[in-house]
């Protein structure tokens, strides 16, 4: 039979006092470790969403500083070259005659 609580001996008394105190102390650090986990993994989430608006931050800015590519102007340039290059050859092929 197990004595009563009041009737215990001090030493023992201590030792179960003690395995309690271990106990709460346990339960509370158990929780303080999921709080924890639960905080990295938000903080880890906030990283990756923080990186993806740098990676987009970025392009925009690049987009921004990157001249536009002026097709119209781009043909007007290359048929500016052209034909020079074609009336020098016309003018060969005449004086070839």
């Amino acid at each position: 039979m197990t004595e009563p609580a009041a009737c215990a001996s001090p030493k023992k008394q201590t030792i179960n006092q003690d395995q309690f105190t271990l106990s709460l102390q346990t339960a509370c650090l158990m929780q303080q470790n999921q709080m924890l986990e639960r905080q990295n993994a938000m903080l880890r989430d906030l990283m990756e969403r923080v990186e993806t608006v740098g990676d987009r931050l970025w392009h925009m800015e690049r987009c921004l500083t990157t001249p536009p590519i002026d097709q119209a102007g781009m043909r007007k340039r290359v048929a500016k070259k052209r034909r020079p290059a074609h009336m020098q050859s016309v003018a060969r092929t005449r004086s070839d005659k």
